[in-house]
């Protein structure tokens, strides 16, 4: 059985657009091995990590797991079925907070994290990214009677942001540098972030746009909020997260994403899910 697994693996493997430098760099007599795929075919399970974060990944009021990169990953799932000759490949959508999702792909508890995962140098130490598949921009919520328009206006100001995010490493590198002395005050989840602002706990959010207008559109009252016109720090490129040293995995999920970004199909999930709009309710006037 497990010659007949290693021989599927070979098969996957040359059928793949690439191979990445680390395993060209290998013996030639060496076998290819991926502990993410043998692990799938072991089980005949894969286990997806997400956040409650729309519109990419979240449980909905009927209790289904969805949004964009649930719908890539429910894609990739699709592909490893076929590939491994799996008849029937068990999806499993397990809950991880921004500050576990390493921990719970070096334990095995995940294989693929499926959620927002802002590539960032200081990580490529421990996980693996896929091909980015969005790019965001960090800007500044708040109130809008409170005429907070750029970061020199929350001067000595309170801000929430939420904790492992990439956000905060960019929120504490800009403090550095402009000495802001601002009071970051941080969450396990956006959702209580945004609470911390909407509450006048802390005085602004700091958080991706695409990120922050589900929130705002599920409030009481949209029109009370504001998102800066100003960027914050770097731009975020989104990706999916793997463990490290498994190459083979990370060159099956790019291809598979490769694959879905050339096709129409990949339009129709970015009208559906990353149109994002703040509405006023009632007035049904945009507000940016």
């Amino acid at each position: 059985m497990k010659n007949l697994f290693s021989l599927k693996l070979k098969h996957l493997l040359n059928a793949l657009m690439f191979i990445p430098l680390s395993m060209a760099s290998q013996p030639l007599s060496a076998e290819p091995t991926s502990v993410t795929l043998e692990h799938i075919k072991s089980s005949d399970t894969l286990n997806i990590g997400y956040r409650q974060l729309e519109p990419f990944s979240f449980r909905d009021s009927d209790g289904k797991v969805t949004g964009y990169t649930i719908a890539l990953c429910n894609m990739i799932a699709d592909e490893l079925r076929v590939s491994l000759g799996i008849k029937k490949l068990a999806v499993h959508y397990i809950p991880v907070l921004f500050t576990e999702r390493v921990s719970a792909l070096n334990s095995s508890k995940i294989d693929l994290d499926c959620s927002v995962n802002t590539v960032a140098p200081e990580r490529q130490n421990s996980v693996s990214f896929s091909t980015d598949y969005f790019v965001a921009h960090m800007r500044i919520v708040s109130f809008r009677n409170n005429n907070i328009r750029t970061l020199n206006d929350l001067k000595g100001r309170a801000i929430a942001v939420p904790r492992g995010s990439k956000d905060l490493l960019e929120l504490n590198r800009i403090n550095r540098e402009k000495n802001l002395s601002l009071s970051i005050v941080t969450s396990d989840t956006v959702e209580d972030a945004f609470d911390m602002m909407a509450q006048k706990r802390t005085a602004a959010l700091i958080l991706d746009d695409i990120l922050a207008y589900p929130y705002i559109n599920q409030s009481e009252h949209p029109e009370d909020f504001v998102v800066s016109h100003e960027v914050v720090g770097d731009k975020m490129k989104y990706a999916l997260m793997m463990r490290k040293e498994d190459p083979m995995f990370v060159a099956f999920v790019d291809k598979t994403l490769g694959t879905i970004f050339e096709s129409p199909l990949n339009a129709q999930l970015v009208n559906k899910w990353l149109t994002q709009k703040v509405v006023v309710k009632n007035t049904q006037k945009n507000q940016y």
